[in-house]
């Protein structure tokens, strides 16, 4: 079978996932080849040995910031709107799936590349979504997740804690329909069946979820037979599978640099934002950390690209590193809460504090915090005070260092690659989609 790989290949994590998960596919004998809209991280993939098409339109790096800022909570859209005009849509629509024909394809696996949803309908061809837990139907219906403010700031941010948003968001969220107008407007056009929420439209043909099922507390039994709980919202019942843990693994080795600042006995620090974190928030992480006694590493990646930050003794600046070899060199962590750094940390055995951009990453350090190995703080609380307490409280508490190494044994256990491409070449031989 010929699958295609379709990242948005402005995010980090999902590229390195799909290129670990190619790789994973190709030894079950499948031919995989990857689209690409343009990114920065596109060359990942050519360097991993794949054939890379590009489809147009492509996204500049300048429209691609404006995407990334939007996602983040902090465009000047209305949540009623989504990623795209009505007019570029359309035109990446019809692009995608002219090329898939082209390409004979058998089937799509996609990470954040939206257009996708609609344009294998018009291919005939299933789509294969990765997705954390935390943005699942089922994580939601079990009333797990926790309420993180993403696009409210000011003096009423305080209020919060003090109502029941837990509560409310876990009541929301299956019923939301944020971002999907414009993709249902073109659904009718092209004559294609609208999508009834938010958690409908990203769940895919199948959905393979990327945590351990013991992290999640969903047993590969129930999340295989998951039935919704409230099916109106669904214009078909999703299909979820587990395939397993699967984050960036750059090549290389541990910069010479990085090797030198972390050769010291005081507590080390790794700050890591992804590609999704708030350019805010981290100029704000930098302010802060730079004034503790910390060896401090920050990974910037594109988040501040063009700006200039002056390492120190104490604090060292990298724009790109090997996480999974420099993040087990550290005390504690510091991150947005995208699946890939959470995994990551988990991997490293490194507890960490969360600072989430939005409700899907406030599940996922929700998971890690539940298992007392992390620590949440609200993007709008980030005071040197909080975060100051925060990390002294991940020092001095050797509990969640010890719950994380738990998690890392359980977490390490799974191939998730191996997994995740042995659920969709079971999906696809059943001739599912």
């Amino acid at each position: 079978m010929k699958i295609v790989c379709f990242p948005h290949f402005f995010y980090l994590s999902e590229v390195s996932r799909l290129i670990e998960i190619g790789k994973a596919l190709i030894k079950l004998q499948q031919e995989v080849i990857f689209f690409s809209h343009g990114g920065p991280y596109e060359s990942l993939a050519h360097e991993a040995g794949f054939e890379v098409i590009s489809i147009n339109p492509t996204m500049s790096p300048e429209r691609g910031k404006e995407y990334l800022k939007y996602n983040r909570g902090e465009g000047t859209k209305s949540l009623n709107s989504s990623f795209f005009t009505d007019e570029e849509l359309k035109a990446y629509v019809l692009a995608e799936a002219d090329a898939l024909r082209q390409v004979n394809a058998d089937a799509v696996l996609i990470g954040w590349n939206l257009p996708s949803y609609l344009s294998v309908q018009l291919a005939k061809i299933p789509i294969i979504v990765q997705q954390p837990g935390s943005w699942t139907a089922p994580f939601f219906d079990r009333q797990m997740a926790e309420f993180a403010p993403a696009v409210i700031s000011g003096s009423i941010v305080g209020l919060f804690h003090y109502l029941p948003m837990d509560k409310l968001v876990n009541w929301l969220m299956p019923r939301v329909r944020l971002w999907i107008k414009p993709f249902n407007q073109l659904a009718r056009e092209l004559g294609l069946p609208p999508y009834k929420s938010t958690l409908d439209f990203m769940a895919g043909d199948l959905t393979w979820v990327m945590d351990t099922p013991s992290l999640l507390g969903i047993s590969p039994e129930e999340l295989s037979n998951y039935s919704p709980v409230h099916p109106e919202f669904f214009h078909k019942p999703p299909k979820y599978r587990y395939g397993g843990p699967c984050y960036a693994r750059l090549t290389g080795k541990v910069p010479e640099l990085v090797q030198k600042h972390f050769n010291t006995p005081g507590t080390k620090l790794y700050c890591a934002m992804g590609v999704s974190g708030s350019p805010q928030v981290l100029r704000s992480l930098i302010e802060i950390v730079s004034e503790l006694e910390l060896q401090t590493l920050i990974v910037t990646t594109t988040i501040l690209d063009h700006e200039q930050n002056s390492s120190s003794e104490k604090v060292l600046f990298q724009s790109h590193v090997p996480a999974h070899l420099v993040n087990p060199m550290a005390d504690i962590a510091i991150t947005h809460g995208g699946a890939g750094t959470v995994q990551t940390a988990i991997h490293s055995g490194t507890p960490l504090v969360g600072i989430p951009m939005h409700q899907e990453q406030a599940g996922n350090i929700s998971l890690v915090k539940r298992e007392h190995a992390g620590i949440m703080l609200w993007k709008q609380e980030l005071t040197r005070k909080n975060l100051g307490l925060a990390l002294e409280k991940l020092i001095s508490d050797s509990q969640f260092r010890e719950n994380m190494k738990r998690l890392k044994q359980e977490q390490d256990q799974i191939d998730g690659a191996k997994k995740a491409a042995q659920e969709i070449v079971r999906f696809l031989e059943e001739g599912n989609g």
